[in-house]
């Protein structure tokens, strides 16, 4: 697939199949940034130009490195929480949800099944994840935060 000269990025970014395969490990978040905000102006200019519109695979490159920034930026929030339980900064699991922008039975209740799989980790590595006794003590700490 040719690359329009006027377009930024490069034409090999815009092939749908190949972003499975990209994570923050192999890129970082600012050239996913930098990837998604191409596709998108690519399919923008798109728009308003004398084309048929914006490429298919530009709007798929702007779905999927939307989704692989939403999942980055998302994925240490429970670790966050845990530090504000720790901390005793937690008065209230509406704090918690307003942050998070969800529920507070939601927030609550993805905080401790983020802690049943980071004790899962912890029986399958040995080293990755949570102990049992800081399950424990974590658990215990949000269940004294109030509704």
């Amino acid at each position: 697939m040719a690359t329009n000269p006027a377009s930024p990025g490069d034409a090999e970014e815009r092939v749908p199949y190949e972003f499975a395969h990209l994570s923050p490990t192999h890129v970082s978040v600012g050239d996913l940034v930098q990837r998604w905000s191409d596709a998108r102006m690519r399919a923008l200019l798109a728009r308003h130009d004398d084309t048929d519109g914006p490429d298919p695979k530009d709007l798929f490159a702007e779905l999927a490195y939307g989704a692989l920034i939403a999942r980055e930026v998302t994925a240490g929030r429970w670790c966050v929480v845990a530090e504000l339980l720790r901390a005793g900064a937690v008065d209230t699991w509406a704090q918690i949800a307003t942050a998070v922008d969800t529920t507070e039975i939601e927030a609550r209740d993805g905080f401790h099944h983020w802690l049943t799989e980071q004790v899962d980790l912890r029986h399958r590595t040995g080293t990755i994840g949570i102990t049992d006794a800081e399950a424990a003590e974590l658990y215990a700490l949000s269940e004294a935060v109030t509704w």
